[in-house]
């Protein structure tokens, strides 16, 4: 007796489309897996070049800051910078407005921090440019800290001016305390308030851009 299977070619073809239904459902899961994990991975590269790079930027904006405070509250005042804060005021018609020598000197003298100040106001602006990224990408104290460094600029400033106007009425313990804001290392580091903001500043700034920059696990 022989036996003869009739193949069912509509069930058949209708099984294989439900396969090639599943599997490219499947295919599609897979390929929405792979390019969500190729996305996420691209951006977190490109986060974390974003944040090396920022890191960077913060760091030398620093340094540069740094140093541009240690040069603003140098102990010493240099001839040529008396003679250019003279010409800047006798210019600006200021020179005539006082009266006796040690007024003209004294308007000098106020006039050559001025001036140091204002030959730092690009490192100024760029530490200030500094704070939006410095928050969104590292968080608010960071941006504190770099806002608390660029205020000292300002506090100078301020001290200039108190000690500029200062017609005897000033008490002692304030005079001291212009003298420590206006010449860094006065009397000495440890004592120095703004010496101590300062390394203060740079140090956590240190601690938070560093190790990006050295590819070390971050504190």
């Amino acid at each position: 007796m022989n036996c003869i299977t009739t193949i069912d070619w509509a069930a058949t073809g209708t099984m294989l489309q439900g396969i090639g239904t599943i599997i490219g459902g499947v295919a599609v899961i897979v390929a929405a897996f792979i390019g969500g994990n190729t996305f996420e991975s691209w951006r977190q590269q490109k986060l974390s070049e974003r944040r090396i790079d920022q890191a960077e930027r913060i760091l030398t904006a620093t340094y540069k800051a740094r140093q541009g405070l240690l040069f603003v509250r140098g102990p010493a005042i240099w001839a040529h910078e008396i003679s250019n804060a003279e010409e800047h005021l006798k210019a600006s018609g200021e020179w005539d407005k006082v009266n006796g020598p040690q007024e003209q000197k004294n308007l000098s003298t106020a006039q050559a921090y001025y001036n140091r100040i204002n030959r730092t106001k690009d490192d100024q602006r760029v530490l200030q440019e500094c704070q939006p990224m410095a928050r969104a990408l590292f968080g608010e104290e960071l941006e504190k800290a770099l806002e608390k460094l660029n205020h000292q600029f300002w506090v100078v400033e301020v001290h200039v001016d108190s000690k500029l106007h200062d017609k005897g009425e000033l008490d002692t313990e304030f005079r001291k305390e212009i003298d420590r804001t206006l010449w860094s290392g006065y009397p000495s580091p440890e004592e120095n308030e703004v010496d101590q903001i300062i390394a203060a500043q740079v140090k956590l700034i240190e601690e938070v851009c560093v190790p990006i920059l050295r590819l070390e696990k971050e504190p």
